[in-house]
């Protein structure tokens, strides 16, 4: 009975897992979020954004990393009923 409940839950939590190619929007150290702008790309190579979306940061130290306009490619997963930036790269 533990190992089924170990593999569902490891199962779930790869499922909450994403990444995300986007624009920095908005940077809220204070409230320890950050705002992205997910990028989509369209028929022949054309480029959109979505609506901003507000991630958690897992790391403080990420805030000294990022700014306004900044093109990003990050991970995030779902922790404690938020999503949560885990790992972040600068385009």
């Amino acid at each position: 009975m533990a190992v089924a409940t170990l593999i569902i839950t490891i199962s779930s939590q790869a499922f909450a897992d994403r990444t995300v190619r986007g624009v920095v929007v908005k940077v809220d150290g204070i409230a320890g979020i950050v705002s992205v702008r997910e990028m989509q790309t369209g028929a022949a190579g054309a480029i959109s954004y979505g609506a901003a979306e507000e991630f958690k940061v897992q790391d403080p130290l990420l805030f000294d990393a990022v700014r306004l306009g900044d093109e990003v490619i990050f991970s995030a997963s779902d922790r404690n009923g938020a999503m949560t930036i885990t790992k972040l790269s600068e385009q």
